[in-house]
Parts: C-alpha cells; structure tokens; sequence
C-alpha cells in the first residue's frame, strides 16, 4: 500500500527532503508562524505586533506603534493626537486620543508626549487650559502663557 506524506505542522518547517519522521520538522523562531508543510526558515514569518526579516526572531512592536498581521511588515505608527505606551499592539485601537487641547506626533508612545497646543498651558499629558486674557503663547508645549 501506498501511503501520504504527512505535512510539518504549523509553526515548524522543514527544508530536508525523503523524511522518514516527524522529528525533522524544526519549530519556528519565537514569535514567528508559519502554515502547516513548510519548507524553508523563511517561511516562518512574523506574529500580528511583532517586526523583523522571515526565518528570524522577531523583535515586538515599540510603543506608539501596532502591527494587525503576520509577516515582515513594519510596526504602523499611531497618528498624530494620539499615543500608546503599550507594546506588541495588533490593532490601530491601542492608540489613544491624546487629552482634548493637546498634540502629539505620530508614533507617541507615552501620554506626556501629548503637549498642550498654542494658545493653552498646563502640564504634558492633561487637559489644558486657555491662556488667561493678556496673555499668549506661540508654541505648543508646557510653557506658560505670557
């Protein structure tokens, strides 16, 4: 009788050919995956919230950033206004809108990058407050009005 070879399951490869057992699939790097008969290291590709070439270990997405699928892809940075001190994010919905009155650049990874916008002051990640009759001031940031 003839029998079927039988697939490396996923998260493991194998590049040997006429194997005889299970023990010549290879796992994948950590935080990699990959589909089920996988032939090659470079199959294995990145998790969701993880970055890096195919066939490594991949390194986790930094703050102020998020990766929704699997593959070699770059981190996505959160927009500005927004931040996220998490990390490993997997959907744009880690990133938060930063207290009302203040700015942020894109891929802000900690609540203090939220400044207050011109023509507001208070500290750096809270809501701020208009500057006072007689007084302005130019520049985003935590200064005072003058």
């Amino acid at each position: 009788g003839s029998s079927s070879c039988i697939l490396c399951a996923s998260g493991k490869y194998s590049s040997e050919t006429g194997g005889i057992a299970e023990s010549i699939c290879t796992d994948c790097p950590a935080t990699t995956y990959s589909g089920d008969g996988s032939g090659l290291l470079t199959n294995c590709t990145c998790n969701r919230g993880y970055t890096g070439d195919d066939g490594t270990d991949c390194s986790e997405c930094i703050a102020g950033t998020w990766k929704a699928l699997n593959g070699s892809s770059s981190c996505i940075l959160c927009a500005s206004g927004k931040y996220s001190s998490e990390t490993g994010g997997i959907a744009e919905s880690i990133c938060t809108d930063c207290p009302a009155t203040t700015y942020s650049g894109d891929g802000s990874g900690l609540l203090t990058n939220c400044t207050c916008n011109r023509g507001y002051t208070g500290d750096d990640g809270t809501d701020c407050s208009e500057c006072i009759a007689g007084t302005w001031k130019a520049l985003n940031g935590s200064s005072s009005c003058i």
